[in-house]
């Protein structure tokens, strides 16, 4: 009976134990599974925030602050290896000086079919995270960062197992009640870290786990937060994505990504064209990061007024701002809104201009800080609305012989000028007063063209109410 009673106790035992081994095998794959993904997470914004900060640098040349970038980031707890690339794929800075002026492949572009995300990837106990550099679209260069798994996981895991073997011991000790109470007090965070998991999975990135201990755990738990609130902080960029295009463009690549319904079709569009006047002589002796101030300050001022009529911003030329009326969405009053558009900017940038004169001199330097005038051409006329551009890269974009003839008129206006074809001229008089300037020989084109002056002191209520 003895014997039976204890080779039952061994029978339990072994169960126990195997029971024990069992669910540490698990537990310990599970975290280290966890571990990695947030690693890869880590990772991807270690790449992605050396990325942004190593633009400037990169396109001035700086090798000290790229020096200083790539330092910084390789203080970080298992960074074993960051360099930054150029667009010839040569290192310019490195944390092991031998690889300077060395060549590297380019791995985004190797591992990706999305070169503007991280690439992740794994290569024994190192985890390679690359990201291009790109300035306005424009590729200058690749960050990249090396991380020792073996240095971030294997510890951790090491230790669990530690504290699991351990807890083993005392479960076989103490009996199954105590097992199942060491179960029940593992599995229930690990329960609702995968609820939070699946709340996450459906689209809710407000899920978030409240860490309960401060073991692997709780850590796991709080990675999962900080996992959450970065995907949250994606979901805020993307958002700001629809700064850069029409609601309307912005819309079809959600639903279409392929971009089928982008498609080029003709219409009947109403083009703007607006530029800062003399502006290579105002910033002559300007700082670039002034230039930059400035041109933000003045586009931010003429696409407002823009976007309030109703206008789709083609694109930053760069002094000049390009908008068309009448698409994607048609508008069969495109005309009068482009030239209340305009209007509304010449007053705008009057308006600005008082502003700055009651604070400071002309010419006085600083973000915003120098008065400008813009001159302003109009057509109206049929072009092409649509994706332009290569399978790699397109635009959404208006082109055709209308589009030339309203830059032409842009190029004739003096300063606080609006300048509009006799094809805007048939669809809005009545609604502005229009001064004819005479007949003008446009670039390119055989056939003068008869062009209009918009006066401003005083437009009627029906360009206001547009």
């Amino acid at each position: 009976m003895r014997s039976l009673q204890m080779k039952f106790s061994a029978l339990v035992v072994g169960l126990l134990l195997l029971a024990c081994v069992g669910l540490a095998l698990i537990s310990t794959k599970h975290e280290r599974a966890a571990l990695e993904d947030e690693i890869a997470q880590r990772g991807q914004t270690l790449v992605a925030n050396l990325a942004g900060n190593a633009k400037e640098p990169l396109l001035a040349g700086d090798d000290l602050t790229l020096d200083g970038l790539v330092k910084e980031v390789g203080h970080g707890e298992g960074v074993v290896g960051v360099r930054l690339l150029d667009r010839e794929d040569q290192v310019l800075a490195s944390l092991d000086p031998d690889e300077r002026g060395q060549k590297r492949p380019r791995l985004s572009i190797a591992a990706s079919s999305q070169p503007r995300l991280p690439t992740v990837v794994r290569a024994r106990k190192l985890l390679l995270v690359a990201m291009p550099v790109a300035f306005r679209d424009v590729l200058i260069g690749e960050a990249q960062v090396e991380l020792d798994l073996g240095i971030l996981v294997d510890p951790v895991v090491r230790e669990s197992r530690k504290q699991l073997a351990a807890v083993a011991s005392g479960v076989i000790v103490i009996g199954v009640g105590s097992g199942l109470v060491f179960v029940a007090f593992l599995a229930g965070p690990l329960r609702r870290l995968r609820a939070g998991v699946e709340r996450l999975t459906k689209g809710d990135l407000t899920a978030r786990v409240p860490p309960t201990s401060r073991d692997e755990v709780g850590e796991l738990t709080r990675a999962f937060n900080e996992m959450g609130e970065s995907l949250q902080q994606k979901e805020r960029i993307q958002s700001a994505f629809g700064r850069y295009v029409s609601d309307y463009v912005l819309n079809q690549l959600l639903q279409t990504p392929d971009g089928d319904e982008l498609s080029g079709a003709e219409r009947e569009v109403t083009i703007l064209f607006a530029d800062i006047r003399r502006f290579t002589r105002l910033s002559e002796g300007m700082k670039a990061r002034d230039v930059v101030g400035l041109l933000n300050d003045v586009f931010q001022l003429l696409s407002d007024r823009i976007l309030a009529r109703g206008g789709t911003i083609d694109k930053f030329i760069g002094d000049s701002v390009m908008a068309y009326f009448g698409a994607p969405a048609a508008q069969p009053d495109h005309a009068l809104r482009a030239v209340a558009a305009a209007e509304d900017i010449v007053r705008a940038v009057a308006e600005r201009n008082l502003h700055l004169a009651g604070k400071g001199p002309t010419g006085e330097t600083g973000e915003g800080g120098v008065m400008v005038d813009v001159g302003i051409g109009i057509h109206s006329g049929l072009v092409v609305v649509g994706n332009i551009g290569s399978d790699r890269r397109t635009d959404f974009t208006a082109i055709g012989d209308a589009v030339n003839v309203a830059h032409r008129l842009e190029k004739l206006a003096r300063p606080r000028e609006i300048l509009v074809s006799e094809a805007v001229q048939r669809r809005v008089r009545g609604a502005f007063r229009l001064r004819f300037e005479g007949e003008r020989q446009l670039s390119g084109r055989v056939e003068p063209v008869h062009v209009y002056a918009v006066e401003l002191d005083g437009p009627p209520e029906e360009a206001a109410s547009l």
